[in-house]
């Protein structure tokens, strides 16, 4: 079977989603080796096997999050080590995850005549656009970022996506096609937890992920504190991020808002956590226009571990819940609306028995087309195309 390397921008403790594919491609006879990018320093182990899959975690001078121009430097050399990389250890196919790590693989379909898959997890373009979206410097740098997307979009020899539309909500899907047509979509979906679903004594707000949206926890403390004392839930959050130090001092200066927060966490702690709270808030910023046609990697983990979530409305997740009784949706410029729907879930959560709670919160079957058991099976059908030397 071909040899596979995969290349990630983060420091991978692991990427939830880029394991799961590799896991996939190992257990189909595959030889998989991630080359992630450990920009903090913060992982001790800078090379591990992880259920067969081949870690190596590259270091730089430690970059900063959040900061462009730095960063911008940081990947340039992490990008330059994994050519060295290669060119010590030739691989069959190079699997990009996101636009940052695509050079690559174009290099090595150019100048090796390797395979180059461009996987994209979300609209790449955007998120420059998440700290000031009326920066025209900002957009700006977005066209020139969706230029590039566009490039490697149409030179990869497979492009995978991770969403695709719902009635007259576009996907990601939907939107690539306007640049070529022949696109596989692998939702980052999550296979059912065993049922032994846990659930807090009183009502919580859970968001674990990616702390880089600050404006959504703004709308969120403004929304809970329209809400009485007596009858406001807690909140508890975990994960990291380049916005993660200014989150805490957020809450910190809102002393009134009941909030546990705690740091960066693996996958396998993900169980525990969701554990601890009754739904999941993923309600974001809209203004980047990402949002509207994604679904959250935490929406599934939440339906997966027996919990709803709170969404944006007018977006591709919305109609997810409202296809599969998911959760609820609330426009993120409506704090009003979404303290009402916090309102109305803590007061129904209150008066439903403890055997209530677990059958009317959680949304019931597991549809088997969105667990990752069967998005693996169409990456693994996508690789197909690829003949073994």
């Amino acid at each position: 079977m071909a040899n596979i390397a995969m290349i990630v921008s983060n420091r991978y403790d692991p990427d939830p989603r880029v394991q799961k594919e590799a896991e996939a491609l190992v257990l189909a006879g595959y030889d998989v080796q991630v080359y992630a990018y450990d920009r903090g320093h913060e992982i001790k182990e800078q090379k591990e096997v992880l259920n067969g899959v081949k870690i190596e975690r590259i270091r730089t001078k430690i970059v900063p999050y959040g900061k462009i121009f730095k960063t911008g430097i940081g990947l340039r050399k992490f990008r330059s080590i994994v050519k060295e990389r290669l060119i010590e250890k030739p691989v069959d196919i190079i699997h990009c995850h996101d636009q940052d790590t695509c050079s690559v693989g174009l290099w090595w379909k150019k100048n090796k005549k390797g395979k180059f898959i461009f996987d994209a997890h979300d609209l790449y373009w955007t998120w420059i656009m998440l700290p000031n979206p009326n920066s025209i410097i900002r957009k700006i740098g977005s066209q020139i970022l969706k230029i590039r997307d566009k490039k490697y979009a149409q030179k990869a020899d497979l492009l995978i996506v991770a969403t695709e539309g719902i009635g007259n909500k576009r996907g990601f899907k939907e939107i690539y096609k306007s640049w070529r047509n022949d696109i596989v979509v692998i939702m980052n979906a999550e296979n059912n937890y065993p049922n032994s679903w846990k659930y807090p004594e009183e009502f919580t707000l859970g968001y674990f992920g990616n702390l880089r949206d600050i404006n959504m926890f703004k709308s969120l403390i403004m929304a809970l504190k329209r809400i009485n004392k007596s009858v406001r839930p807690k909140l508890r959050i975990a994960g990291g991020g380049a916005e993660a130090k200014n989150i805490e001092k957020l809450f910190k200066k809102n002393p009134e808002i009941d909030v546990t927060i705690t740091g960066r966490y693996s996958h396998t702690e993900l169980k525990g956590l969701m554990d601890e709270c009754s739904i999941q808030f993923c309600v974001y910023s809209s203004k980047r226009g990402n949002i509207e046609h994604t679904i959250p990697a935490k929406l599934f983990s939440s339906v997966a571990c027996g919990k709803k979530a709170i969404v944006n409305s007018n977006s591709l997740a919305s109609k997810v819940c409202e296809k599969y009784d998911w959760g609820w949706d609330v426009s993120d410029n409506d704090t009003d609306a979404i303290s009402k729907i916090i309102l109305e879930l803590s007061d129904s959560w209150t008066n439903y028995s403890e055997k209530d709670q677990k059958n009317k919160f959680p949304y019931g079957k597991f549809e088997n087309i969105l667990d990752w058991d069967s998005q693996s099976k169409k990456l693994i059908e996508a690789y197909q195309q690829f003949k073994s030397p």
